[in-house]
């Protein structure tokens, strides 16, 4: 996951990338799920989307999903643009596999 996006942005961006997964979630939400497979999709996106978890499947399940609602072109696009984005510094993708600061141990005394 960290090789999919740059960086983690906190602060007004990541809060904003955060809203972002609200709105595509809610989106989702708001057109009610159909039934089977799809609406399997839509219930899907929403529990990776409102955590961040796993965001680029997530984005892969909501665009389908919105797809089969009739949703307008702009909300096809918002998960898209949240693909391209990442989901910023506020999810599980960023705790899990977000940049780390390696410290090297210094030598054994010997």
């Amino acid at each position: 996951m960290q090789r999919l996006y740059v960086m983690f942005p906190d602060r007004g961006p990541g809060l904003g990338l955060l809203w972002l997964r609200l709105c595509v979630a809610g989106g989702l939400l708001a057109g009610g799920s159909p039934a089977g497979v799809p609406g399997l999709m839509c219930l899907a996106a929403i529990g990776l989307l409102l955590p961040g978890l796993l965001t680029p499947l997530a984005v892969l399940l909501a665009v389908p999903g919105l797809y089969g609602q009739g949703a307008a072109l702009p909300w096809l696009l918002l998960p898209l643009a949240l693909l391209m984005l990442g989901p910023g510094a506020y999810s599980l993708d960023a705790r899990l596999f977000g940049r780390r600061l390696l410290q090297r141990r210094p030598p054994p005394n010997g």
